[in-house]
């Protein structure tokens, strides 16, 4: 009797630990994951554990790429070369240690000064978009065209730094150049597509933590 208690204990406690791990980070569960975690670039989060993690000079790169013969990230591009691996997701997230004006004027030079107004950016729908992911608030600024490019998220965290989350555009799954090469591409087994690439990036934002 005592050994049977003893078990049901460990189920409660175990299953209570479940409940407040996916509390606290939403992209755990289902498919399998792992926890990134490196002191140079100040932070944690978890992710699926089919993408490919790294770091580069202080910056965290997440990967995943198909067997899809392509033109590259854009086609347009037109160098005539052809790739054997298709890119269908591709992060970067770093810590900026600057205000996140000084940032995005950095990082973004092209933007026009009329989008900053007595120091603060100002939003332009379509281009300098508000946003929030989880306990992050900021601007996303899509940087691109024809499907191809990527969308920078910046959020202003304590000690008047910026995170920076760049989440490439996959032109070959955007629809922009031609819809049937989408159809195409998402035949592949193990392709990511727009949408799960979206639950994916939120998903890591989500349990993004700063140190």
């Amino acid at each position: 009797m005592k050994k049977f208690i003893f078990v049901v204990s460990i189920l409660i406690i175990a299953g209570a630990g479940y409940y407040f791990l996916r509390k606290d980070n939403p992209s755990v569960g289902g498919d399998a994951h792992r926890q990134y975690q490196n002191p140079d670039t100040g932070i944690s989060f978890i992710y699926p554990e089919n993408l490919a993690a790294s770091t580069t000079d202080g910056i965290a790169r997440l990967h995943h790429d198909i067997p899809y013969k392509n033109a590259g990230p854009c086609d347009m591009m037109g160098d005539e070369k052809i790739y054997d691996r298709l890119t269908d997701l591709e992060m970067k997230i770093q810590i900026v240690n600057t205000g996140l004006t000084e940032t995005v004027k950095t990082l973004s030079p092209y933007i026009p000064q009329e989008n900053f107004v007595n120091g603060e950016l100002i939003a332009s729908p379509g281009f300098i978009d508000p946003c929030k992911i989880g306990n992050f608030s900021g601007f996303a600024i899509y940087e691109g065209a024809e499907g191809c490019g990527q969308t920078t998220y910046y959020f202003p965290i304590a000690g008047n730094r910026t995170l920076v989350i760049a989440n490439a555009s996959i032109q070959a799954l955007s629809g922009a150049i031609d819809q049937e090469k989408v159809n195409e591409v998402l035949a592949v087994p193990g392709v990511i597509s727009r949408k799960d690439n979206q639950e994916i990036f939120e998903s890591i934002v989500q349990s993004l933590k700063i140190s």
